[in-house]
């Protein structure tokens, strides 16, 4: 695969790429999910880092911290969310998607194509893949450009050290003088290969969950009144601020 040439950015740029300011509550139950049903959650994070080590655990770490809370100055608001839909945060794993020379990306993440694998979402609901095939397939349903602060991230440039089967790519591994990098904007095979950079400029990261499993005690859906019952209810409020009125009027 021809990495896609664009002009070279340098750390400082590669570290303050935007984030927009569009935000919304984050969703690490996608809707239509029932109670026993399986799924991954990905995001990219806020913090940025070096790709200059050849020990997937730095990176795997890094992530972890993110998504977490454990780096000095990160929102909590992602685990806040797990915990809050009834997750034991204590049985959740963050992994990055990245290769260095000893180890795939896929591998890492549990997510090889032998394997069928759950379907995977972004933290804002929208469904990433269906299962590890389609997550390897060159293409995603929507780019992982939404962060661990709850930002959607406009211009990110994360590293993975990956071609698009999720294997390493080439001399140009996490850990490397030069690492191959992907961009949050993307779906098409440029969300994980899209350029590559001196390894100790500063860019972003993807980090995928360990398969969740929704919990027994997600709250009851809230019922939508019929038609018939809307109408009446609007009937009987048209009603009672009309009598509202007159009565002031007396």
């Amino acid at each position: 695969m021809k990495i896609k040439q664009l002009c070279f950015v340098s750390g400082v740029a590669l570290a303050t790429l935007g984030t927009s300011a569009a935000q919304a509550a984050l969703v690490v139950v996608p809707t239509g999910l029932a109670v026993g049903d399986q799924y991954r959650l990905v995001f990219v994070t806020a913090g940025t880092r070096n790709a200059t080590s050849t020990n997937i655990n730095d990176y795997n770490t890094f992530v972890t911290n993110q998504a977490t809370g454990g780096t000095p100055g990160i929102d909590t608001a992602l685990d806040t969310a797990l915990n809050g839909a009834g997750f034991d945060l204590s049985t959740i794993t963050w992994k990055a998607i990245g290769s260095t020379s000893a180890v795939d990306a896929r591998d890492n993440t549990g997510t090889h194509p032998s394997s069928t694998g759950v379907p995977i979402y972004l933290i804002d609901g929208n469904r990433v893949a269906n299962n590890n095939a389609d997550l390897w397939d060159g293409s995603l349903q929507h780019p992982i450009n939404r962060n661990n602060l709850d930002l959607v991230d406009a211009n990110g440039v994360a590293w993975t050290g990956s071609d698009f089967p999720g294997t390493g790519y080439g001399s140009l591994q996490l850990g490397s003088t030069e690492v191959v990098a992907g961009s949050a904007l993307a779906s098409n095979f440029s969300w994980i290969l899209v350029n590559f950079f001196g390894a100790s400029n500063l860019a972003r990261m993807y980090a995928m969950s360990s398969v969740l499993t929704v919990p027994g005690n997600q709250p009851a859906p809230v019922p939508v009144p019929e038609p018939a019952s809307l109408l009446g209810f609007i009937t009987l409020g048209s009603l009672m601020l009309g009598s509202a009125v007159r009565k002031a009027r007396k």
